[in-house]
């Protein structure tokens, strides 16, 4: 008869068993309530006339009966009779005796019905194998019931050790559902075969785990592999329902000692054998960048097509709820003491984790188990985990150091050097520059590919990208914390936009930390700004026509970069771009260009100075009056205008507002015909229009339009609520789900206020 262990469920997860289950044998649907706010309410359906049934939940798989019975006889039985349900019913994980039922039945009458209406852990297990969709509904109970943890132990499962054993029930511990799962179990089922792959410690051995754990419920033998495939091939049992598991099959960090003679044909012969009959399947798992490097010098595994039977773990594959959950789980299960736990129940300790833009499962694992080792502070684990993951040199640095060749790294670092992708046309031609051959980029890109750089398409051009902010992140601390590698990034700068990067990307301006650095390698500094002062833009090469320029930003930045450093040189391009370049500055991509631009040349009392911003003030007037044909574009060349005039107040700029002012007059009248006459499609659209009406309601002595009122009128009367939320992302009834995901994620995370500690024999 099956049993399932209870134990294993986390608070939230006894919760939402019991719910699901309850809702199919009572065939009522339950309301879940916020631990620690219920007032003696887990579930509660209400009925027609107003009365409730509740049913409490005690997962009190660590205590003792009569713990629970006094807990009830002392708490629950009153906080019963305050809610006075019409009916009650008392579900814990632990197992009763007759006894303990009627002492329990006894304290809580009138409101339990019967003793039946008390259910222990064998009456919870009768119910689900009763219910069997409920159990199939929850992962971790039906992974870890009897059956399947049996059979991890039973003698025909082949194992090499008994550590696999307990890292499968570790696994199950803390693992949280995400598409990944499903994918995979799709290959499995059409394919027979899976590789999964993704970067460190996104999740590859804790799926193939679960993937594993699954099979084994089904009938499966589980072979594991931990030397070549022979081992496989030996085991081989023809009709026999056998899983093959083969972790880090290529090598952990290089393939230098994993694959030996001809095993790259072995492995693809017993992948094709897998693949070929029913009754086997077969899970792999690798680094993406191992699989790349093994592609290229294997040329077997070249031909192979991986993809058809691949499944790539990637960040997406954590949703906010998948995360939550597994940060719950992890907290959950640590040896934490219950005051710690309890402090992830705040949002404000949660979110940021959760959150994270580099959030890892395997940095919050190893956190909370760090926490366990300096066991003297173990109430720091939450800001360890945002400092873990806000700091990627853990991650990334082993690979870099250690399993990368100077090529990949010099890719890495030319990537690094400009802000956003870099179109792959270009990057070919800046490697070409470097002196490095387009095979070598071909290679290093294919190894790359997928971990640490990401390759995309935009409008049928491919671009080249890190995978993950966190590789730009540790590439910023590598740099800035060694002079070297600053240099040497230094000299990569063949084009402006690598130039720009060098400055902004650290923390420099203004006197930042990396001035210093910048000073003591000036003469380098002032080498790789000349490379750049007069090159096209990076992406422009092979564009139609002349290419655009933004001059202004150029000369903003050359020129903060002379003052803040002292280099004359600087200095002199960032003039000179504004004195050869001031009929062409129109180029500039916005306002915050100009007034950069504006702010530092009148700190310049030099005459060169003088000059150049005198030339910027014109420019800077010339372009904010040469489009100004929509509402946008006017109040953009306002703000333009108006700094012009905080830095050279006369004659000229006050003329520039007065043309902007009758510009904008005659844009509004227009627009408020527009909306005043009964017309089908305006041509204004409603949120512009309210900008007009909301600028013009600002001044009393604003001018008077012919049709204001009406105008008006007829854009008030739009539901602006109601829009704003059918414009924003997703449907209202998506953003309805995401409040409601919020919701069960606040729920969960607050069980951890309850929850026991190891040595606890009570759950409050």
């Amino acid at each position: 008869m099956e049993t399932f262990e209870l134990s294993r469920l986390t608070d939230f997860d006894f919760e939402a068993v019991c719910k699901d289950v309850f809702e199919e044998e009572f065939g009522a649907r339950f309301e879940i309530f916020t631990s620690g706010a219920d007032g003696g309410v887990d579930l509660r359906h209400t009925y027609p006339d107003g009365s409730s049934l509740i049913v409490q939940c005690k997962h009190w798989h660590r205590s003792t009966r009569a713990k629970l019975v006094e807990h009830v006889t002392k708490v629950e039985s009153a906080k019963v009779a305050r809610l006075n349900p019409a009916r009650y019913v008392l579900a814990t994980s632990l197992t009763l005796t007759k006894g303990s039922k009627d002492k329990l039945f006894a304290a809580l009458q009138p409101y339990v019905k019967s003793p039946e209406d008390i259910y222990g852990k064998d009456e919870i297990d009768a119910l689900l194998r009763k219910h069997e969709p409920v159990v199939r509904r929850h992962l971790r109970l039906w992974l870890t019931s009897a059956s399947v943890l049996n059979s991890l132990l039973v003698k025909n499962i082949v194992t090499r050790s008994q550590a696999l054993v307990r890292e499968l029930e570790q696994t199950l511990l803390t693992y949280a559902v995400n598409p990944s799962y499903v994918r995979a179990l799709e290959i499995l089922e059409t394919k027979r075969v899976c590789v999964i792959a993704g970067m460190p410690g996104i999740g590859k051995t804790t799926l193939a785990h679960i993937l594993c754990a699954q099979y084994l419920s089904d009938g499966y033998e589980l072979v594991e592999i931990s030397e070549d495939t022979e081992e496989a091939n030996r085991i081989w049992d023809d009709g026999v329902k056998q899983i093959y598991y083969y972790d880090d099959f290529l090598g952990q960090t290089t393939l230098d000692e994993k694959l030996g003679k001809n095993e790259d044909g072995r492995l693809l012969s017993l992948m094709k054998r897998v693949a070929r009959d029913p009754s086997k399947r077969f899970i792999l798992t690798t680094r993406e960048y191992i699989l790349a490097q093994a592609k290229q010098r294997y040329e077997r595994l070249d031909r192979y097509s991986f993809d058809l039977q691949m499944n790539v773990i990637d960040l997406e594959d954590y949703t906010f709820q998948c995360r939550a959950y597994i940060l719950y789980n992890h907290v959950y299960n640590s040896p934490l003491p219950m005051s710690v736990k309890a402090s992830f129940a705040s949002p404000e300790v949660y979110r940021p984790i959760i959150e994270h833009r580099n959030f890892n499962p395997r940095i919050v694992a190893a956190t909370l188990a760090e926490a366990e080792l300096l066991s003297d502070q173990p109430e720091h684990a939450p800001i360890d985990i945002l400092a873990n993951l806000e700091n990627p040199h853990r991650l990334w640095d082993h690979i870099v150091t250690h399993q990368l060749s100077d090529t990949d790294v010099k890719l890495l670092k030319v990537v690094f050097s400009f802000l956003s992708a870099v179109r792959l046309k270009d990057l070919q031609d800046l490697w070409r520059l470097y002196g490095e051959s387009l095979r070598d980029l071909k290679k290093t890109l294919s190894v790359l590919d997928g971990t640490m750089l990401k390759t995309s398409q935009r409008l049928g051009e491919i671009y080249v990208g890190f995978h993950n902010p966190s590789v730009r992140d540790y590439f910023v601390n590598l740099i800035q914390s060694d002079s070297a590698e600053v240099v040497s990034l230094m000299g990569l700068v063949r084009y402006y936009e690598q130039f720009e990067t060098l400055w902004l990307q650290f923390p420099a301006p203004g006197n930042g930390p990396m001035l210093s650095t910048y000073k003591k390698y000036k003469s380098e500094l002032e080498e790789a700004a000349l490379t750049a002062f007069r090159a096209i833009p990076f992406d422009a090469h092979s564009r139609r026509g002349a290419p655009v320029i933004d001059f202004a930003r150029r000369a903003w930045v050359y020129l903060e970069v002379g003052r803040d450093v002292g280099s004359s040189a600087i200095r002199g391009m960032g003039l000179e771009a504004v004195a050869e370049n001031k009929e062409r500055m129109n180029a500039v991509n916005g306002a915050v260009d100009y007034n950069a631009l504006l702010q530092i040349l009148a700190e310049d009392e030099t005459p060169e100075g003088r000059n150049a911003f005198a030339d910027a003030v014109t420019s800077a007037i010339e372009w904010a009056l040469a489009d100004v044909s929509d509402w946008a574009l006017i109040n953009e060349a306002e703000r333009v205008l108006c700094n012009v005039k905080q830095y050279h107040p006369g004659r000229e700029v006050e003329e520039a507002l007065g043309k902007l002012e009758a510009v904008r007059s005659k844009y509004a009248q227009d627009a408020i015909d527009d909306w005043s006459q009964p017309h089908e499609g305006p041509v204004s659209s409603a949120a512009e229009m309210k900008e007009i009406i909301d600028y013009y309601r600002a001044f009393p002595d604003a001018p008077h339009f012919d049709g204001f009122e009406t105008a008006e009128e007829a854009v008030y009367g739009i539901d602006w609520e109601h829009l704003s939320i059918i414009s924003s992302r997703g449907s209202v009834q998506q953003n309805r789900s995401n409040w409601a995901v919020a919701q069960e994620v606040e729920h969960m995370m607050q069980t951890l206020r309850n929850v026991q500690s190891s040595h606890s024999e009570t759950n409050g």
